[in-house]
């Protein structure tokens, strides 16, 4: 046979690539379900005057005890023990530029609507990596270095917050090495790794990985390494042990410029470049507050 319609002998009427109507989106961190847990305390300011916000700590509710007296004896005053944590605001954004053909012939893909839905994932993803960052850095540490995480190890850090008086419910933000590592130690201990240790169904396809030994656990690979890259450090904290706060920024009476709670979106048009810029940006801190009200969990990465 000769002269057969083939796709190799038509290039001229056909595109090498046809693109589809749908797209894949690349793996990355989209849960920000454990910015509502309620061990997380989210510090708020009334007519701020700078970009710093200060945490009161008050030894009151029980904090000192009453004393013994001696009838007819003045009683002494009781020194009120207080201190305090600093939260630093700064300033987060992210461009995307957009050309104009760019965004005819993805039909769409690139348009404000995916780019502002993006910005909202986005702007809750780095908060949860900068609360992420400090969960590690207690003073009290369990887990040792270039070792994997056991439970045990969550007791112990358990057991540290309970004799520390760290009232209130826990939460664990851990690595997924650490996590699958805590798996793992369930698995020898005849622990199924689809069930927490109470019971309770693993909600595996969100960040949150159940509740454990009272402890609310969660998976966050934005966990830093520590010891020079040879462990990761997550943490296991009450309320009291990481604090955080934002600033809200005020509504614009600008169309192209839309609050997104926490953060704007923002779309600028650049007529000289034929293209346009979709600016998301937030306005945030995270601090390490009362130090005996969390634990390091450090182990092997």
């Amino acid at each position: 046979m000769a002269n057969e319609i083939v796709p190799s002998g038509i290039g001229d009427l056909i595109a090498g690539e046809v693109m589809a109507n749908e797209y894949m989106m690349l793996l990355a961190e989209r849960d920000n379900s454990v910015l509502n847990h309620p061990a997380l305390f989210h510090a708020t300011a009334t007519s701020p005057t700078s970009n710093v916000v200060r945490v009161p700590h008050v030894g009151l509710g029980g904090y000192d005890l009453l004393s013994a007296t001696t009838p007819g004896s003045e009683i002494a005053n009781t020194a009120l023990i207080d201190g305090s944590s600093d939260i630093t605001i700064s300033s987060r954004a992210k461009v995307y530029m957009a050309d104009d053909l760019a965004q005819y012939i993805t039909d769409g893909k690139l348009d404000a609507i995916a780019l502002a839905q993006d910005a909202v994932v986005s702007i809750s993803q780095t908060l949860i990596s900068l609360i992420a960052s400090v969960a590690g850095g207690f003073t009290a540490t369990e887990g040792t270095s270039g070792v994997d995480a056991t439970w045990n190890d969550v007791l112990a850090a358990k057991t540290t917050l309970d004799i520390a008086n760290a009232a209130g419910p826990m939460l664990a933000i851990v690595h997924s090495r650490q996590w699958g590592d805590l798996e793992s130690d369930a698995l020898s201990m005849g622990v199924l790794p689809a069930q927490s240790m109470s019971g309770v169904i693993m909600q595996g396809l969100s960040g949150y990985r159940g509740r454990y030994l009272g402890i609310d656990f969660f998976v966050s690979n934005h966990v830093p390494t520590a010891n020079a890259g040879a462990d990761r450090a997550g943490g296991i904290f009450t309320r009291g042990g990481i604090a955080w706060a934002d600033a809200q920024m005020p509504a614009e009476n600008d169309p192209n410029i839309v609050n997104l709670g926490r953060g704007r979106f923002e779309r600028v048009r650049q007529g000289r470049y034929l293209a346009t810029s979709y600016v998301t940006s937030y306005h945030c801190g995270v601090a390490q507050a009362i130090d005996a009200a969390g634990v390091s969990l450090v182990s092997d990465a």
